[in-house]
């Protein structure tokens, strides 16, 4: 069988391709063999450790440049994080891989078809996962490329609860272009605001996309019988509360509480989120940093019957904190 046979038949049947010269080799062959108008592709890989100074934050950070806005679908198992990269081929693939790290102990990226990739990260200790966050942002210096950003590891000091333990369901969204906050000090409790039925986080996105935005404007959504859904990647620029986007996670709850009245799992769930987001992010849960959205701008929400439970709510997230 000759080489480029092998190596079409061996991607059609999705098996791994480890990073290596074989890989590169296949992206390659890929490359010449795809149709022209498929240009979006993935570039370059960079990896590494980070530890900030004077900060608690360690993580193995793992960085691919794709020509173009690809839709990044997230999943884990007991050990590894997988990311399926869809409307993205293996184009012109260069970079080498460092491994030296606490967290990962290997990562792997190969074609799934001829024009999704993945990536697929294995921990090394998986009775201890560390927590993952990710984003894509368009290159500051590369006009049309753009930036998928995983991090893995300890994003801040010990806590009881973590966002990993609170069963958030991935809404898969697609996005317009996101930029990642520079840093966050404050967290936005909104309310939905509508009638009486239920609003899950793709309906909000695409609410959201008729306003010309990038997608859903919230972080997470949380519903009546405590469920959690994504919204936004947590650490991109979110749009949910004028002129302080920039710093602030958005968490929305559903329903109008101006004439409802937020069910207990909910307020639950909402203290839990909160504890787990200011144990990422290094802040207090008090009256500065976790605030109405009426604290903020001229606006009702997140309606009265949530604002009064506020108070309750830092102070359980303050508790779970240093359980």
């Amino acid at each position: 069988m000759k080489r480029r046979d092998f190596l079409r038949n061996t991607f059609g049947a999705c098996s791994t391709i480890w990073l290596g010269q074989n890989f590169f080799d296949v992206c390659k062959a890929l490359a010449q063999e795809q149709p022209k108008e498929q240009a979006t592709k993935l570039v370059y890989i960079r990896s590494g450790l980070e530890n900030p100074t004077g900060s608690d934050q360690s993580y193995f950070w793992l960085e691919l440049m794709v020509s173009g806005v690809a839709e990044i679908i997230p999943s884990s198992v007991p050990d590894e994080f997988l990311f399926l990269i869809k409307k993205c081929r293996p184009g012109d693939l260069t970079g080498q891989m460092n491994y030296d790290n606490p967290y990962i102990k290997r990562a792997e990226v190969k074609a799934v078809n001829q024009q999704d990739c993945s990536v697929r990260l294995v921990v090394k200790n998986q009775n201890v996962m560390p927590e993952m966050r990710y984003a894509l942002v368009p290159s500051v210096l590369r006009a049309g490329m753009y930036r998928l950003r995983i991090d893995a590891g300890s994003f801040s000091s010990p806590t009881a609860i973590k966002e990993s333990d609170l069963e958030i369901q991935e809404s898969n969204l697609a996005f317009g272009p996101l930029a990642t906050r520079a840093f966050t000090d404050l967290i936005v409790i909104h309310h939905v605001g509508m009638g009486a039925a239920e609003e899950a986080a793709a309906e909000i996105h695409r609410l959201h996309l008729r306003n010309g935005w990038s997608g859903i404007g919230y972080h997470y959504v949380i519903h009546k019988n405590g469920m959690i859904e994504r919204g936004r990647p947590r650490d991109t620029v979110g749009a949910h509360t004028y002129n302080h986007n920039g710093s602030s996670v958005g968490i929305v709850l559903d329903g109008n509480f101006e004439d409802a009245i937020p069910t207990a799992v909910q307020l639950e769930k909402t203290a839990r989120l909160v504890a787990a987001l200011s144990h990422i992010y290094n802040i207090t849960p008090d009256y500065n940093n976790v605030v109405g959205h009426r604290d903020l701008n001229t606006t009702l929400c997140p309606g009265k019957n949530l604002y009064i439970e506020l108070p309750q709510v830092r102070d359980k997230a303050l508790a779970y904190m240093k359980e």
